[in-house]
């Protein structure tokens, strides 16, 4: 029985070693890349700023709830920086003779999700932080409000999402360029149709479009993110999830979204299972030339 617990032991601290110089391969590569901290970083706080200033000019209350959708920019640009690596990855020497070296494929993806997911969070921490710097005293009054629980779940929902996105079209793609560029297009897609980058009362109006964006995976946790800021809310008076601009002028809903907290946080699970799902099946570890 010691022998069996001293082998076991050894081999737990053996992968343990080996699972932490692959982070700190995959680390290096991610920033190594300047592809990688531009559109984690750069880009996101470049959007934030801009976008804060010209949608928050227009709001007479509550002016910090304009920078919330922004927070997450860095986990959606998971979908082009993950993507792009695993398609780098699956044409470098090193994937092909990755079992030489005693890492395991299932090693490798787990690795490679778990930094990617700890990246995302890192960029939102930054968001966090420049909301407060450019947002001052309304966006103070916007975390004082918020419910945190419902912010991290939805941070962590958004992440998971945009990797399983990005892991299923790397894991299909050996092309870069092309890669790049249906990233690139799922990406604007996600952040203009989920209510990231605009406001969904600008577009739901529409009864066509707003089926639409049901179609749209990341529609459901960034609705549970905007709902976050409301610490004691109800989704009746959620004027993004109803259509309301004005709760005095127009008290009635014009439509509604979602009617209670479950529904988007389910939906945004059986999306993230699918989506890992179907990645994990399909993945193709070798390039055929």
């Amino acid at each position: 029985m010691k022998t069996t617990k001293t082998k076991n032991s050894f081999n737990l601290k053996n992968k343990s070693k080996i699972a932490f110089q692959l982070f700190r391969l995959i680390s290096k590569s991610f920033y190594k890349n300047f592809r990688g901290p531009i559109f984690t970083y750069v880009v996101p706080v470049f959007f934030t700023i801009i976008f804060y200033y010209l949608f928050s000019s227009d709001l007479v209350v509550n002016k910090g709830s304009a920078i919330l959708g922004y927070v997450v920019l860095p986990c959606l640009t998971t979908i082009i920086n993950l993507s792009g690596s695993i398609v780098e990855w699956k044409n470098s020497i090193f994937l092909k003779r990755m079992e030489t070296t005693g890492i395991s494929r299932k090693t490798f993806i787990l690795t490679i999700w778990l930094f990617y997911f700890l990246v995302g969070f890192s960029g939102v921490c930054l968001e966090l932080i420049i909301g407060l710097i450019i947002g001052g005293n309304d966006v103070i009054e916007l975390y004082k409000n918020m419910n945190w629980g419902f912010f991290i779940l939805a941070v962590s929902l958004i992440c998971l999402m945009s990797i399983g996105l990005a892991t299923l079209l790397g894991g299909n793609l050996n092309d870069e360029g092309a890669n790049q560029g249906i990233a690139l297009m799922i990406y604007f897609l996600c952040i203009f149709f989920s209510g990231v980058m605009l406001d969904p009362r600008l577009y739901e109006s529409t009864t066509a479009l707003r089926i639409f964006t049901y179609f749209i995976p990341l529609k459901y946790p960034v609705f549970l993110l905007l709902f976050s800021q409301y610490s004691d809310g109800d989704w009746k008076n959620a004027g993004f999830n109803n259509g309301i601009w004005d709760n005095r002028q127009n008290p009635e809903p014009l439509y509604q979204n979602f009617t209670s907290t479950w529904q988007p946080i389910v939906g945004a699970i059986l999306i993230i299972g699918l989506l890992f799902l179907i990645s994990t099946l399909t993945f193709k570890w070798h390039r055929k030339n």
